[in-house]
């Protein structure tokens, strides 16, 4: 039986590491997934490793990271920091997470000062508000005969967000739909307001389904029989940077190719009132099974 173990207070305690030297950090708790360690997991704690090394006045401001090898869930990961540069606007570090001697994910993350400059921002997606909508375990609630018994305490349990979808395509019977997932997200609980915390938890959550829309065109999810799929590579740009998510936030995504077995995911997070907080794309790989 697979069960949850995502509640808010377990990734919140994901989001602090032990600090063995100056640029070494180590993570030793339970780690988050199904067979191997959430992508998002490992991006957030690479980060919150290299904001440990970064001067106060700077953030940071893009992250450009790649999956290397399957991360074991009951070990221990590692985050080595090379302090690349320290410059008077700018700042770079390279992380590499760690197993059994081995890199299984490296990620650059490039920090500023806050500065003052030229701004715009595209129009969020007209959709319905989140008080119009259900939630996701309600409307799995309502098709409960098609979720395996075994994977109900994993899909029907409260998790660290809580997710309202505006165009809701069932994981257990996906049907073809256009390559566009909008989906409204908020915290299960009060994430610490400094800056880090904000940004390591929504880094943490910006790795769940965003490559979904790479399968609705052809009528599939992640839980296709036939469908063997991984994360490749992640980039995530941060927009708005005195954000504070303690409302409901739009997760406005689309895929605008897939083939050569590959799919790319893209992500905006937009706040209620139409800001845009951060942008995502993310590359997955998909291959079919054969029977």
């Amino acid at each position: 039986m697979i069960k949850s173990d995502n509640s808010f207070e377990n990734v919140i305690q994901r989001l602090s590491l032990e600090q063995l030297d100056t640029y070494l950090f180590r993570f030793k708790g339970k780690n988050a997934g199904i067979q191997r360690i959430y992508g998002g997991q490992v991006i957030a704690q690479a980060y919150v490793a290299a904001d440990a090394t970064i001067e106060e006045d700077k953030h940071l401001h893009s992250l450009h990271a790649y999956f290397l090898r399957p991360g074991i869930k009951k070990q221990p990961v590692l985050f080595s920091v090379d302090p690349v540069r320290n410059g008077r606007s700018f700042s770079t570090r390279t992380v590499k997470a760690i197993q059994n001697n081995e890199v299984i994910f490296t990620m650059s993350a490039s920090f500023q000062k806050d500065e003052e400059g030229i701004s715009h921002s595209i129009e969020m997606p007209k959709v319905p508000p989140p008080e119009d909508l259900k939630d996701e375990i309600q409307l799995r609630e309502e098709n409960i005969d098609e979720v395996p018994e075994e994977l109900r305490p994993f899909l029907l349990s409260k998790r660290e967000y809580s997710i309202k979808w505006v165009e809701w395509n069932d994981i257990m019977k996906p049907k073809k739909l256009p390559p566009i997932r909008n989906i409204w997200l908020k915290p299960n609980g009060k994430i610490p307001s400094d800056r880090s915390k904000q940004y390591a938890f929504l880094a943490y959550i910006s790795d769940s389904g965003l490559l979904a829309p790479c399968l609705y065109p052809h009528g599939m999810s992640y839980m296709s029989p036939n469908l063997m799929m991984a994360s490749l590579d992640h980039a995530m740009w941060f927009h708005k940077t005195d954000f504070i998510w303690d409302d409901w936030i739009l997760y406005a995504t689309d895929s605008p190719y897939t083939g050569n077995a590959r799919g790319l995911g893209r992500g905006t997070f937009f706040s209620r009132d139409g800001e845009v907080i951060a942008s995502v794309t993310q590359e997955g790989l998909f291959r079919i099974k054969k029977t």
